[in-house]
């Protein structure tokens, strides 16, 4: 069998990462799209058992909270690591709904009260730097989006806060830190994606917290 050769035109640094980061989105994209549905299953199945027999008990109810927190969690991983179009848009509700059922589930508490009008890879970016905001909140708090002067507006407020520092200095740069690990890769991948919009972030320190401002070209 002849086989005709196959070349490969020298790809730039910068096409290298762009084309990582695309296909690392389309597989989160993915797992999340399958996990979906059959959590969605699962948790029908649980009601229908429940009522069938009427069952109850710490069991069941740790089973339903198990798979209410995993299907909140997968909804919002879909937008902070999957992959969107650039004219894509995300509705106001939208955004409320994904994260009223996050907010079921965890220690923090989100306020998503801006009105502007945003792109779903705008808010893929500000998705993520909630993930960023809940690492310095480990113990709970509140975290507002909103407007201010152009631009989007997030504050993080706790009576305790945890600051890496190299995680916070590397993002303020739109650069991945060099200590990274997985349970904090949502700052690399906002960097990455901060730095791919061209979109401009400012981080200030507060006593009762974070405020992070978010400008979009």
């Amino acid at each position: 069998m002849r086989h005709t050769p196959f070349h490969s035109a020298a790809q730039t640094p910068e096409q290298t990462r762009n084309a990582v980061l695309d296909l690392s989105a389309m597989i989160a994209s993915r797992i999340c799209h399958d996990l979906v549905s059959p959590m969605g299953a699962i948790g029908n199945g649980l009601e229908l058992l429940e009522l069938s027999q009427n069952a109850k008990g710490a069991e069941l109810d740790l089973i339903s909270q198990s798979i209410a927190s995993a299907t909140a969690r997968l909804r919002f991983y879909r937008i902070a690591f999957g992959t969107v179009s650039a004219d894509q848009r995300m509705s106001h509700s939208e955004a409320l709904s994904v994260l009223a059922e996050l907010g079921k589930v965890q220690k923090q508490t989100f306020h998503w009260e801006t009105t502007a009008d945003l792109s779903r890879r705008q808010v893929k970016i500000l998705f993520l730097l909630l993930m960023c905001l809940e690492a310095a909140l480990p113990w709970g708090g509140n975290i507002h989006v909103g407007d201010a002067n152009n631009a989007i507006e997030l504050r993080a407020t706790a009576d305790r806060i945890k600051i890496d520092d190299g995680l916070w200095s590397a993002l303020a740069k739109s650069q991945p830190s060099a200590s990274m690990s997985s349970a904090k890769v949502q700052f690399a991948a906002a960097a990455a994606e901060l730095a791919d919009q061209n979109a401009r972030l400012t981080i200030q320190e507060e006593p009762s917290g974070l405020r992070l401002s978010v400008g979009f070209a």
